[in-house]
């Protein structure tokens, strides 16, 4: 029996041994296939920002770690990442073109948005980089102490956000509504401005990612009370909290979304020794030593995990329950109120991210979103770089200073 027993564990062994190196065989021969060609690795926003950063980076070492290789960096932004994604998804199968997007786009899929012709569940997955777990902030000074107490408030609790469709935007319509709050989404402020504007009493809650908001809590600004799967030692998870179906449905969505950021793929049916080939290259770049210092330096944080466990995940979050589908089919139809400014452009900043028109003899601001943000001039749909100082534009935002719905210009 004991020579049986060790014969079989030979027999495993071996065949162990036989995978793994035809896993290594199968890498290097789609390693060679890159020797003199030319990649293109698409960024689903407009240049700057986490996902150009990331992409720009990856880029550059998977092409040293591909020898022979040639990384073109392509930024496609537009519809919330989905025109990039596009772009990906029915590119040639050729291992050639991929790219790195939001995880946002599962809600997009979930609800089947207009202009998708993707399924992420099919892509060719190189990994993620990194963690996002999502955390509930407030001011340092504020009444609420606990998550307990928000579950407790009597008063309408007014969550900040940048826009609607905006991360900030979803995580605070789901928290409030799974949790049944009394709460009213307060748009057009993003990051620090929420920071400040919760410090002034304006705003209650802020709803975003645990490395921001441990830096807004570290700076004495904010105090983080909750957290959806993260590991901040002393802080809920409202996960314990959730007593019924659609909560509890909600709550392990956004825990593992949390675990998914800054994804990056490739269409689908790319050739097995190819994709095996550029999984590595990912996997190599992502912990190299010149990486991972560079991230660091930009003070962005690495939580990465490749290929196939990534994959199994995405194909996990696309199968989503009946009360997750519903509250999502509600988010798509908010409605926020709007209003409208219009006067000569004045001044234009950071590549056209924000505009100002002088309205009634007073500068005012708006926030411009290459994905969320609809920009025209005379009637025709434009990028931010081709609206000019003197053009009369119409903004359509919450308030001055946030995040426009509509940029609309004539020249």
């Amino acid at each position: 029996m004991r020579i049986f027993a060790r014969s079989l564990l030979g027999v495993v062994f071996a065949l162990c041994l036989a995978i793994a190196a035809g896993g290594a065989l199968a890498a290097d021969k789609g390693k060679a296939y890159f020797d003199g060609k030319t990649a293109e690795w698409i960024v689903t926003t407009a240049p700057g920002g986490g996902h150009d950063y990331w992409g720009r980076l990856l880029a550059n070492t998977m092409e040293k770690k591909l020898p022979g290789s040639k990384f073109v960096v392509k930024n496609r932004p537009g519809a919330g990442h989905i025109i990039g994604v596009n772009l990906i998804y029915t590119a040639q199968p050729n291992g050639l073109t991929m790219g790195n997007f939001t995880t946002g786009l599962v809600y997009s899929q979930v609800l089947k948005q207009k202009g998708i012709r993707f399924d992420l569940a099919k892509m060719s997955w190189l990994g993620k980089l990194a963690s996002e777990p999502r955390t509930m902030s407030v001011g340092k000074d504020s009444k609420y102490k606990t998550f307990e107490d928000i579950l407790n408030a009597k008063e309408t609790l007014k969550f900040s956000a940048s826009g609607v469709g905006s991360g900030s935007y979803t995580d605070s319509f789901m928290v409030g509504t799974a949790f049944g709050l009394p709460y009213k989404i307060i748009t057009g402020y993003s990051g620090s401005q929420a920071a400040l504007a919760i410090l002034r009493g304006e705003l209650d809650i802020l709803m975003g990612s645990e490395d921001s908001a441990l830096t807004y809590q570290r700076a004495g600004r904010l105090r983080v009370i909750m957290q959806v799967g993260g590991s901040v030692k002393g802080i809920q998870d409202a996960r314990a909290y959730a007593k019924n179906p659609q909560a509890k449905a909600v709550m392990k969505l956004l825990a593992n979304m949390g675990q998914l950021s800054r994804i990056a793929a490739g269409p689908p049916d790319i050739p097995a020794d190819r994709l095996s080939a550029l999984r590595t290259a990912f996997k190599e770049s992502v912990e190299d030593k010149d990486f991972v210092a560079a991230a660091k330096r930009a003070g962005r944080s690495l939580e990465p995990a490749y290929g196939e466990d990534v994959q199994k995940r995405i194909v996990e979050l696309m199968d989503q329950p009946s009360e997750v589908v519903a509250l999502l089919k509600r988010l798509s139809t908010v409605k926020v109120d709007m209003m409208q400014h219009v006067g000569p452009v004045s001044q234009i900043k950071k590549e056209g991210r924000t505009i100002f028109i002088k309205h009634e003899d007073k500068e005012v601001s708006a926030k411009v979103s290459g994905s969320r943000t609809t920009l025209t001039v005379n009637g025709n749909s434009v990028k931010r770089k081709e609206i000019k100082v003197g053009m009369t534009c119409t903004f359509t935002y919450p308030r001055p200073g946030a995040e426009a719905k509509r940029v609309d210009c004539k020249n």
